[in-house]
């Protein structure tokens, strides 16, 4: 695969992610290759969480009963943990097909330090140092996936606003004065209700 992103500027590889994001199932991101390798963060950097859980359901480990492979057992010894966490790596996380979708996931809601795991191919101790260096960026992040919550606050006002000005001013007495005013008020109320719909979709990672 060729990457789109890894001969831009980190912006314009930020744009660009963002781009493929908006545009694109996480099902075509991942048959793709752009939710792993050279273009994975980029992309999975710019995907909202719930996003973010569906491409999980694509990860070569989803089809293992064996959850222990990705943590340290109790009482195992490090040197033993070590060895057998390369080994599960080498064998899920590398030929990932979300790798970078799952390590963005757990850099934005990690566990606490004693329940780290492996996760998009990071070890528990580079889980801890990338979420400190990037803690910023994860930060504006996952405000933007608490984002939906005030839309629908807003998408209600804005249906609300919509329905009062439908029932205003339709009798026949209504000047027509006042009629055109009300069409101009309830044409711009649809627009701003649509692009509140449209920005949600966009969110959630539906199509808009």
């Amino acid at each position: 695969m060729t990457s789109m992103t890894a001969d831009f500027p980190a912006q314009c590889a930020t744009e660009i992610g963002r781009a493929l994001a908006d545009t694109y199932s996480v099902a075509v991101l991942a048959d793709g290759g752009y939710l792993a390798g050279p273009d994975g963060q980029a992309v999975a950097s710019q995907m909202r969480e719930p996003q973010l859980r569906e491409a999980l359901l694509l990860g070569l480990c989803g089809g293992t009963n064996d959850v222990n492979a990705f943590y340290q057992r109790d009482e195992e010894p490090a040197e033993e943990w070590m060895t057998r966490r390369e080994r599960t790596i080498a064998q899920y996380c590398a030929p990932c097909p979300v790798a970078a979708a799952c390590l963005e996931l757990a850099l934005r809601y990690p566990e606490h330090s004693r329940d780290l795991a492996v996760r998009g191919g990071a070890t528990e101790e580079m889980q801890l140092t990338l979420g400190k260096a990037d803690h910023e960026r994860l930060a504006k992040a996952c405000a933007l996936d608490a984002r939906p919550a005030e839309q629908r606050v807003e998408r209600l006002r804005a249906a609300r606003e919509v329905s009062r000005l439908t029932q205003s001013h339709i009798g026949l007495s209504v000047k027509p004065d006042v009629r055109q005013t009300n069409h101009t008020e309830l044409k711009a109320a649809l627009a701003h209700r649509e692009r509140l719909q449209g920005e949600y979709r966009r969110v959630t990672g539906w199509a808009a």
